[in-house]
């Protein structure tokens, strides 16, 4: 299962969110399509905690207007977390109860698959 922990969303749009999570979902399908180690292996036993760097690019969509789309720059396994918690305080709380407990209701994420 992939869940996305909510930390710095909160001021954007419900489509660009759908359309961050979307690219999530799609990087993260990309990634697995190859066995290790050339891509992600399947391991149901797995706890990791991946950061994702984006950038929000103008574009424009099928009828000219101007929209936003997210520019996946990089991403980081195992990342520094200090400025989640500095913005959200429960972030390890909201991680290790959906990691290890598999208890996602009442925390701050979204199951994207």
């Amino acid at each position: 299962m992939l869940y996305f922990l909510i930390v710095l969303f909160a001021s954007l749009s419900l489509w660009l969110q759908g359309e961050i999570y979307k690219s999530f979902v799609e990087l993260f399908q990309v990634a697995t399509v190859k066995p290790a180690p050339y891509g992600i292996c399947n391991y149901p036993s797995s706890r990791a905690i991946y950061a994702v760097d984006l950038m929000l690019k103008w574009d424009a969509d099928g009828d000219g207007r101007r929209i936003m789309q997210p520019q996946i720059l990089e991403v980081n396994y195992n990342p520094d977390c200090v400025r989640a918690c500095k913005y959200h305080p429960d972030f390890f709380n909201d991680v290790f109860s959906v990691l290890f407990l598999e208890e996602a209701t009442g925390h701050n994420v979204t199951l994207l698959s």
